[in-house]
C-alpha cells in the first residue's frame, strides 16, 4: 500500500503484530456500490445461501440505500452477494494446509465460524480522503492521487500466510460502481511454502430485492440442477477479454405491480434485478509462479501437463474457474479443488475442439493467449450459477516474501449495451448447450432480447426495457453495463487511457502490483449539507460555499453551480428543487446557502442531496445524500393534538417512504410536547397501544400496530395524550377505513 499521509479519520483496532482482535467490519459507502469489509477475509457477510442481510452490513448493495417497507413487507434492499472471501492452500513441511476466510458453509449452505478456525483478525482501519470535511471545510490533507475511501484489513491464517487487503472506492460519477481490492499474501513462517493456491471465492446473486419482490424469497436459484418454480433465471458468464466472472438475471425482473411508477425519469427503474455483478482480476502475481520442478501437481490429463506451461516454464493463469451451488463445506468439497494430488477441477483450452470453438465462435486471434489457460466449468447458467472459485496456482513462496493480487468488484446496469450483441463471452447456455458446442454466446442487454433455442420454454435472454424507458438516476450515461464499468476500473487502476476491451485482451500479469490512481479527472466535490426543521414544518437545506474554491491539478473543470435535489426515497424519483449559482442572493446570507423545500409535509421521510456542477457540465457524486423526517420543534405546552390523515383511507394517495413501516399504514399524532404518553383505545374502550414519545419533534408516527403487533381493523378509535412534565391531557378520535 502507498504511504498514506492524508489520514483524516483513522480507526485502528489492532495492537500490533501478534495481537488478535475480534471479528469486525467497516463499510464502503462513498460510491454507488456499498460493501462490508471484514478483518477476517469475509466480504458482505458471513456466507449464507439465502436468509437476509443486516442493514449495517451491506453485501454488494447496488444501488445503495435501497431498503424499504412496501405493502407491509420489509425489503432489506438490493444486495447482490450471499457473502464472499478468500481461500488459501499451501504445502508446508508437515503437509497440506487449507484456510477458508469467508465463502464457506456447512453441508446445508449455512454459515460456519471463520474466526479461530480459518483466520485471526489483526487490523481494521478506515481512512476518509474526501476533499470536504464533515463540517463543510475543505480537507487540507486531501490526496488527489488516492481513493476517497480506503479500508485496510489484515489477518493471519493457519497456512502461515498473513493477508493484507486494501480496498478503495470513489464517488466520481462513472467510477462509483466498483471497489478495487489490493491483496498482499506474505509468508510469515520460516518455511518455504509450495503449491500455494490463491482463490477468490465470490458469490453473485442479483438481487435480494428483486427475488423477494417477484418470488417471495432470496436464495440460491437452484439446487443440483433443479430450479424452484420461478427461479432458475441467474446466468453465470465469463468475459475472457476482461478476466471478469459475472452474473446477471434473465430479463431484469420487471416489477409485477409498480413497473410504470418506478420507470419515470429520475426514479429507480422498473426492473427489480437489473444488476450484472461480478469480479475482475486487475493484477495477478507472475514472479512467484512455480516452475514445473517446483510443483507436486499430478496431471491426470496429459494435455494439461503439456499445454499449461508458458515460455518461461510457469503455469498459465487462471488455473481454476469453477461455478458451484450454494453448499460450500470445506471438508467435503472445497479442499479437493486445491489439492495437488488430485485432478484439477477445470481443464485447459488445449484441443482441436477448443481451437475450433475459438475460430468459429469467438475471436480466433485470442487463441494463442488463451491456449493452455483454464476453461470455465460447464455450468454457464442456472445449473449452478451462484458460487465462484477464481483460482491462481501453483506458487512458490519463500519465508518473508509476499505475493500481490488486485481484483475489483463491479456492478452495472445489465451485461451489455445495445451494440454489444456483436460480441461474445462464455455464458448464456446450460449444460446441454455447452456439450453441444455453445460455449460462446452474444452479450445480452436491457435494450433487446436474444433468442436461444436450446434454453427450453424460456428461450430468450435480455429485455427491451431501455428502448422505452430512461436509465435510472444512479447509472452514469455512457457507463451503463458491467463491461463499461470494468473498462473504467482498468483505467483508474492502470493509469492508462480508457480502452474498450471488446476485442482487445487485457493482461493482468503485465500490470503493476498496485494502482496508480493518478490520471482520472477529479470533479468538484459535493458540499457537506445539513437539514433543519422549521416551525412551519418545512425542511431547510443548508450548506457552505467552500467547494467553489476547490482546486486540484486534475480538476475536470471549475465550479459552475449547485443543483438541490429531493426524493421521497433514496431510490427516487429525484427532482430538482432549484439551481443555485455562486452567491445567489435568493439563498446566500451570512456565509451559507439556505433553501426551503416547498414540498415538505409534516412526518414525511425525504431524501436530499446537493450536487456540484462544473463549467463543462460535469457533476459530483451524491455523496451528501441525507435522509430526513420532516418535523417541527415540539410544542412548548400541550394543547390540541391532531391525527393526520383523519380519516385514514386506503386510497388516501400517500406517497414517499418511511423506514419505520409501510407509509400507507401511517398515522401522525401532531402537536406533541417533548415528553408525553399516547394511549389509543378502541370504540369499546379496549387499550390498543401505548406510545411513549420522548423526542424533539412535534409529531410521532404510528403504523396501526396493536399491542399484539396486528394491524387494527376499520373503525373509530379514541386517543388520550398526557404531558409527562405538566400532567396536562389532550384527547380526540380518528377513523380508519381499510
Amino acid at each position: 500500500m502507498k504511504r498514506i499521509g492524508f489520514i483524516t479519520l483513522l480507526l485502528i483496532f489492532s495492537l500490533g503484530d501478534g495481537y488478535a482482535q475480534s471479528r469486525d467490519w467497516r463499510v464502503h459507502r462513498r460510491g454507488m456500490l456499498h460493501q462490508a469489509v471484514y478483518n477476517t477475509g469475509e466480504l458482505g457477510r458471513a456466507y449464507n445461501a439465502g436468509g437476509t442481510v443486516q442493514p449495517s452490513s451491506p453485501s454488494m448493495e447496488w444501488p445503495p440505500n435501497s431498503s424499504m417497507v412496501l405493502d407491509r413487507v420489509n425489503y432489506p434492499g438490493q444486495h447482490n452477494s450471499f457473502g464472499s472471501g478468500i481461500w488459501i492452500a499451501a504445502t508446508r513441511p508437515g503437509g497440506r494446509v487449507y484456510t477458508f476466510c469467508g465463502a464457506t458453509s456447512n453441508t446445508n449452505g449455512e454459515p460456519v465460524p471463520v474466526v479461530g478456525v480459518y483466520s485471526t483478525p489483526l487490523e481494521l482501519r478506515k481512512i476518509e480522503n474526501f476533499p470536504v470535511l464533515a463540517d463543510g471545510e475543505l480537507n487540507s490533507a486531501y490526496d488527489p492521487d488516492e481513493a476517497e475511501e480506503i479500508i485496510v484489513s489484515r489477518w493471519d491464517t493457519p497456512v502461515g500466510i498473513r493477508v493484507t487487503r486494501t480496498s478503495r472506492a470513489w464517488s466520481f460519477p462513472g467510477y462509483d460502481s466498483f471497489i478495487i481490492y489490493e491483496y498482499e499474501f506474505e509468508n510469515v513462517t520460516g518455511d518455504t511454502l509450495s503449491d500455494v493456491f490463491i482463490t477468490f471465492a465470490n458469490t453473485f446473486a442479483p438481487s435480494m430485492f428483486g427475488y423477494q419482490r417477484n418470488h417471495g424469497d432470496w436464495s440460491e436459484g437452484n439446487f443440483r440442477g433443479q430450479p424452484p418454480a420461478g427461479l432458475g433465471d441467474h446466468f453465470a458468464r465469463y468475459d475472457l477479454k476482461r478476466f471478469m466472472s459475472y452474473n446477471h438475471e434473465r430479463d431484469g425482473l420487471p416489477d409485477p405491480e409498480l413497473f410504470d411508477q418506478w420507470s419515470i425519469p429520475g426514479g429507480r427503474g422498473g426492473l427489480n434485478s437489473p444488476q450484472a455483478v461480478g469480479l475482475m482480476v486487475l493484477h495477478y502475481d507472475y514472479d512467484h509462479l512455480s516452475t514445473r520442478d517446483q510443483t507436486a501437481q499430478v496431471f491426470l490429463v496429459p494435455q494439461d501437463s503439456a499445454g499449461m506451461w508458458d515460455e518461461n516454464g510457469k503455469a498459465k493463469q487462471p488455473f481454476l474457474l469453477r461455478y458451484e451451488n450454494g453448499n460450500l463445506p470445506a471438508e467435503a468439497k472445497t479442499a479437493t479443488w486445491m489439492d495437488p494430488t488430485l485432478r484439477r477441477k477445470t481443464s485447459i483450452w488445449q484441443s482441436i475442439t477448443d481451437s475450433t470453438r475459438f475460430a468459429e465462435q469467438f475471436e480466433p486471434e485470442l487463441w494463442p493467449y488463451w491456449k493452455g489457460r483454464t476453461t470455465s466449468s460447464a455450468n454457464l447458467s442456472w445449473w449452478q450459477p451462484v458460487s465462484r472459485a477464481y483460482g491462481f496456482y501453483p506458487y512458490f513462496l519463500p519465508p518473508g516474501e509476499a505475493m500481490h493480487f488486485t481484483v475489483a468488484e463491479l456492478a452495472g446496469y445489465g451485461p451489455g449495451v445495445a451494440g454489444d450483441r456483436v460480441y461474445k463471452d462464455l455464458g448464456g447456455s446450460v449444460r446441454a448447450g455447452v456439450d453441444a458446442g455453445f460455449w460462446f454466446n452474444p452479450v445480452p442487454s436491457w435494450y433487446d432480447t436474444l433468442q436461444y433455442d436450446f434454453l427450453g420454454s424460456k428461450d430468450y435472454i435480455g429485455s427491451t426495457y431501455l428502448q422505452d424507458h430512461p436509465l435510472p438516476w444512479y447509472v452514469t450515461p455512457g457507463v451503463v453495463s458491467i463491461r463499461d464499468v470494468a473498462d473504467r476500473a482498468i483505467e483508474i487502476y492502470s493509469g492508462q487511457p480508457l480502452t474498450k476491451y471488446d476485442t482487445l485482451q487485457y493482461k493482468p500479469e503485465e500490470t503493476q502490483p498496485s494502482g496508480r490512481y493518478n490520471t482520472i479527472p477529479i470533479p468538484v466535490p459535493a458540499p457537506a449539507i445539513r437539514i433543519e426543521d422549521t416551525r412551519a414544518a418545512a425542511n431547510r437545506i443548508i450548506w457552505g460555499p467552500q467547494v467553489e474554491s476547490f482546486t486540484t491539478p486534475r480538476l475536470h473543470a471549475p465550479f459552475s453551480h449547485y443543483e438541490v435535489l429531493r426524493a421521497p426515497h433514496p431510490l427516487g424519483p429525484w427532482t430538482v428543487i432549484d439551481s443555485v449559482s455562486p452567491g445567489d442572493s435568493r439563498y446566500y446570507s451570512d456565509g451559507e446557502y439556505s433553501i426551503i423545500d416547498p414540498e415538505s409535509n409534516l412526518g414525511d421521510n425525504v431524501a436530499y442531496a446537493v450536487v456540484s456542477v462544473d463549467q463543462l457540465g460535469g457533476r459530483s457524486g451524491m455523496s451528501n445524500l441525507t435522509r430526513h423526517e420532516t418535523q417541527a420543534p415540539p410544542a412548548e405546552t400541550l394543547g390540541k393534538v391532531y391525527v393526520i390523515p383523519n380519516p385514514l383511507l386506503v386510497t388516501s394517495g400517500l406517497s414517499g417512504s418511511d423506514p419505520g413501516g409501510e407509509i400507507g399504514d401511517r398515522l401522525q399524532f401532531v402537536g406533541l410536547t417533548r415528553r408525553c404518553t399516547i394511549r389509543i383505545f378502541s370504540y369499546t374502550g379496549q387499550l390498543i397501544q401505548t406510545i411513549e414519545h420522548v423526542q424533539e419533534t412535534y409529531g410521532n408516527p404510528w403504523y396501526q400496530l396493536s399491542i399484539n403487533n396486528q394491524i387494527i381493523a376499520s373503525g373509530v378509535y379514541y386517543f388520550v395524550v398526557e404531558d409527562r412534565d405538566s400532567g396536562k391531557v389532550a384527547n380526540g378520535k380518528f377513523v380508519v377505513i381499510h
